[in-house]
């Protein structure tokens, strides 16, 4: 696989991304799905090819693997991973709230590649170990949860990870979305927690092309509009 100079990255809602490398490698992370007793979604995954899919973790709207390809791989465990072109790193800890009280796990992803660096941060908890913070600081993007509900963390807590972890790009995700969002759905929204960060806004399409010269040199919000 050549080495990647450039990435596109398309936005499914929730916390499901697809990174499309121009060596011709793509990664999908997160896919989501309804549960019998669950309707978050009204508008479902379509089928995606895609070379390797990240699951952070075992929660209906995280691991929607039917869609795959057959010839798709699936990673979902924590570990180092490495080919002459990219790096992922996966660092197991534990999911935030009442499923990090049952010690439920979650994967935060790492992925090098194209002379840049992108975090998934997954569902998990706050309060993660300082080896896992020396491993992934300073990415070029993180993909963190935020919705106004604070379902998963609270303002006070984005602020001190983006304060510890210092990214260049932070891409907020977990949210209520109305194109793609169920009704019945228990998140917000994002307005609250948008009004509330001091850092420049940017609002950009689901799909995206990037490469390590579009990274801006100070913390920027970028909000995807679906």
């Amino acid at each position: 696989m050549d080495t990647p100079t450039e990435v596109q990255i398309h936005y499914y809602g929730h916390s499901c991304f697809l990174l499309s490398f121009d060596s011709n490698f793509s990664i999908l992370i997160d896919p989501y799905r309804n549960r019998e007793d669950k309707l978050w979604f009204k508008k479902l995954m379509p089928e995606v090819n895609c070379d390797l899919c990240l699951i952070t973790h075992a929660h209906f709207d995280h691991d929607e693997i039917h869609v795959l390809e057959e010839t798709s791989s699936i990673l979902r465990v924590p570990g180092t991973f490495i080919t002459n072109s990219m790096e992922i790193h996966g660092f197991q800890d534990i999911h935030a709230g009442r499923s990090g009280k049952l010690n439920f796990p979650n994967t935060i992803f790492k992925i090098e590649a194209a002379n840049m660096s992108f975090v998934h941060w997954g569902d998990n908890r706050p309060n993660i170990a300082d080896s896992i913070h020396e491993s992934i600081k300073e990415p070029d993007i993180l993909f963190l949860p935020s919705d106004d509900t604070r379902h998963l963390l609270s303002f006070d807590e984005i602020e001190e990870l983006i304060r510890i972890i210092r990214p260049k790009v932070v891409i907020p995700m977990h949210y209520f979305i109305d194109k793609i969002s169920h009704k019945e759905n228990s998140l917000l929204g994002i307005n609250e927690w948008l009004n509330s960060r001091p850092e420049p806004k940017k609002y950009i399409t689901n799909d995206f092309i990037i490469n390590a010269t579009t990274i801006p040199d100070e913390t920027e919000i970028w909000v995807i509009d679906c």
